[in-house]
C-alpha cells in the first residue's frame, strides 16, 4: 500500500468534509419535502460533525442547514401539512 504524504492526506480530509457538508445541506432540503422537524435535526448534527472536524470552519454550513430547515418549518405551517 503507498504511503501518503501529509499534504495529500489533507486533501483526502478537505474532500471528505465537502461531501459531509454537501450531505448535511441535502438532508436539510430533503425536509422541505418530507417531515422537517425530524429531517432538521438530522442535518444539524451532521453539520456540526463537520464544524468540529474542521479546524479553520466559520459555520457557513451550521448557517444554511439552521435556514433551510427554518424555510421549511416555516413553509409547511403555512400550507397546513403535519410538522412532525
Amino acid at each position: 500500500m503507498r504511503d501518503y504524504s501529509p499534504v495529500e492526506q489533507e486533501s483526502f480530509r478537505d474532500d471528505a468534509i465537502a461531501v459531509l457538508n454537501g450531505a448535511a445541506v441535502t438532508i436539510a432540503v430533503i425536509g422541505t419535502w418530507t417531515r422537517p422537524a425530524f429531517m432538521g435535526p438530522i442535518a444539524f448534527l451532521v453539520a456540526i460533525l463537520t464544524y468540529f472536524m474542521n479546524p479553520r470552519s466559520r459555520g457557513g454550513t451550521v448557517l444554511a442547514v439552521c435556514l433551510i430547515t427554518l424555510f421549511a418549518l416555516l413553509e409547511t405551517w403555512y400550507l397546513g401539512h403535519q410538522l412532525a
